[in-house]
């Protein structure tokens, strides 16, 4: 590019922004401005935060990619503007500062490096040393060690031997002559490797002041914890906060003074985990290699500290329990009503440093029916965004990702459902290198546009946006849609109910919080829509009848994506007043249990009843048993 073009959003008297471009002289590390003098107040222009971290209004990447490498016309560029605009200030999340710590307890089982790490380290780290075999007079040996998580580190209980009462001693040295191991120094330390326990300083004490067994139980609280070889204690089942020498470069960075954006959010409403019943949907845990995600009785946390934001548990996220606060869901979609896909375009999603350097190389090329989207973390894409931009008119995806070019499990999905109803292979594809960006727009895009357009930008949660989705894809279709299987499906699939067994208690409808069982009250029926379950398997751990079992698979025909009606029971009505209190099969069922157990009596059928009735017949039975007994 011969010159820096400027690309501005302004705010202007009247209800609509102002856009404009205008050539600057400007250099990474300057103050981005206008470049003149002028009554506008910039609302966001394009640019790159990362070399003008400065700058007074935000910097848009992908503002500046397409107005500088496409061919979109100057209304739909300001159209992006305002996108930009808007998508910026959606951005809410909570930052704050972390203080500096510096404590830091080291567990060995050898003195030797455990002293040498002090005397490397001491200057630096406020160190809390503990052996955990042997002693040292200069070290604190600890015994039964136990280490617990808190809230904000560790807890770490252990013992301590104590054979010298301080407040006792005299310090007459009469102890120390009478060892014949040499095993009690002149500093009251007591090996005892070498102590045999004879009892000889025991016996020579005139004040009392030794005691062999007596044993001190400590305590201590810390940020993080250093395990030196072969320490052998019982570790908790995280390992947050617990560090090797391995990784002591990632110890160093998370003790000084750190800034914390919590832009990965958790909500409880759609995700089918049960912290009640500790079993469902993992599928963030288990995508995350950073140990930055827990399960608990308090449902699913995140460890802002740990996250290094890499997106694995978002992609991976079946339902939107989890999203990301830089760009989620619902804003993902609300940006293509404000700036709409022009049908049969390619579609470029990267983050700002690899765009950046796509832009830097370009040498000014302009690139036909292409549009760049610049995201934070292109791995936190699900396949609910891809196939929304296909659907919306892209007919081809490139991601950019700077560590691999394996494609995720949601690209994978893509892919396959894209190929099955579109007969268009690799429709979404990765690339790691931006020279094969360059060679790879500069073929074209030989796609056919496609004749239809997706423009339903409503939204409920993100399974049951993907399905509405992959059913207007399907509608489009002209294959016969079939069913997909693997491991990019298995969130995917059908609850089957043995109507014989199930009861209609409805505890498997409460854990299903995204929606695919339901129940209706009038008809005391169950019912399963295919195409929301995420086979977390929470409805089958719950049902106290073992009715429900999950068969995976992601099928393409109308019929996964209707619900469907899995049990039918009759309701159970009171005899004395005709209210519905039940189902006549959980009557039954208790029925069957009561009398196995010898507890049930035929002439008083209680059971039948509601809970007003049974309390009234309970009342005229005691009243009888009691005109009885006086008679």
């Amino acid at each position: 590019m011969s010159n820096y073009s400027g690309h501005f959003l302004c705010a202007t008297t009247g209800a609509q922004s102002d856009y404009y471009s205008k050539p600057l002289a400007i250099r990474p590390g300057d103050a981005f401005s206008t470049g003149d003098e002028t009554d506008e107040t910039p609302l966001l222009a394009g640019g790159f935060p990362a070399i003008h971290p400065d700058s007074d209004f935000p910097l848009s990447p992908t503002l500046q990619l397409n107005a500088d490498l496409t061919t979109i016309d100057s209304a739909h560029i300001a159209a992006l503007a305002r996108a930009e605009f808007t998508r910026h200030n959606n951005q809410s999340y909570r930052t704050y500062a972390l203080e500096a710590d510096a404590r830091l307890t080291v567990l060995s089982a050898d003195a030797a490096p455990l002293n040498a790490f002090i005397n490397t380290y001491g200057g630096i780290l406020h160190i809390d040393p503990i052996l955990t075999k042997g002693y040292d007079p200069e070290l604190t040996t600890g015994h039964e060690i136990q280490i617990e998580q808190t809230g904000k580190g560790l807890r770490i209980s252990f013992n301590v031997k104590q054979p010298v009462d301080l407040s006792r001693c005299t310090y007459c040295g009469d102890c120390g002559e009478a060892c014949p191991e040499d095993c009690l120094t002149k500093q009251l330390f007591l090996d005892f490797s070498r102590c045999t326990l004879c009892k000889e300083c025991v016996v020579i004490c005139s004040h009392d002041a030794i005691d062999l067994h007596t044993v001190e139980g400590r305590e201590l609280t810390t940020p993080a914890l250093l395990l030196l070889d072969g320490t052998g204690v019982a570790l908790p089942e995280t390992k947050e906060n617990i560090y090797s020498k391995d990784s002591l470069a990632t110890l160093f960075e998370r003790i000084y003074a750190t800034e914390i954006e919590e832009v990965i959010d958790w909500s409880a409403n759609t995700c089918q985990y049960s912290p009640r019943l500790d079993t469902g949907c993992s599928a963030c845990v288990d995508a995350c290699v950073h140990n930055a995600i827990h399960q608990s009785k308090e449902g699913v946390t995140v460890n802002h500290l740990a996250c290094v934001e890499c997106g694995a548990c978002l992609s991976s996220c079946p339902t939107e329990a989890l999203q990301y606060k830089r760009f989620d869901d619902i804003h993902f979609i609300e940006y293509f009503r404000e700036f709409p896909l022009t049908p049969g375009t390619t579609v470029v999603i990267g983050d700002e440093a690899t765009l950046r350097t796509f832009w830097w190389k370009s040498d000014g090329t302009r690139y036909e029916n292409v549009f760049f989207l610049e995201h934070p973390q292109p791995t936190a894409l699900h396949a609910m965004h891809l196939l929304l931009l296909r659907a919306m008119g892209a007919a081809h995806i490139i991601v950019l990702e700077q560590k691999q070019n394996v494609p995720s499990s949601q690209i994978v999905i893509s892919n396959k459902i894209i190929q099955e109803l579109l007969q268009q292979e690799q429709s979404v594809q990765v690339i790691t290198a931006v020279s094969d960006l360059a060679v790879l727009l500069g073929k074209g895009n030989d796609s056919t546009a496609p004749d239809f357009s997706y423009h339903d930008f409503s939204y409920t949660n993100r399974r049951a946006k993907l399905m509405d989705i992959v059913r207007f894809l399907a509608q489009h279709s002209n294959a016969e849609p079939e069913i997909l299987t693997g491991a990019a499906s298995e969130d995917f699939g059908t609850i089957i109910c043995d109507e014989d067994a199930c009861t209609g208690c409805i505890a498997c409808v409460g854990e299903c919080r995204i929606g695919a069982l339901t129940t209706d009250g009038e008809t005391y029926s169950l019912s399963h829509t295919p195409a929301l379950c995420v086979q977390c398997g929470t409805c089958i751990s719950v049902c106290p009848e073992n009715a429900l079992s999950a068969q995976p698979g992601l099928s393409l025909k109308e019929d996964f994506f209707t619900e469907r009606l899995i049990a039918k029971t009759e309701p159970a009505t009171c005899k004395g007043c005709g209210k519905i209190f039940g189902t006549q099969k959980s009557l039954e069922k208790v029925v069957s249990i009561l009398t196995a157990k010898g507890m049930w009596d035929k002439t008083d059928d209680l059971l039948s009843y509601c809970d007003n009735c049974r309390v009234i017949n309970l009342y005229k039975t005691s009243e009888h048993e009691q005109a009885n007994r006086a008679d």
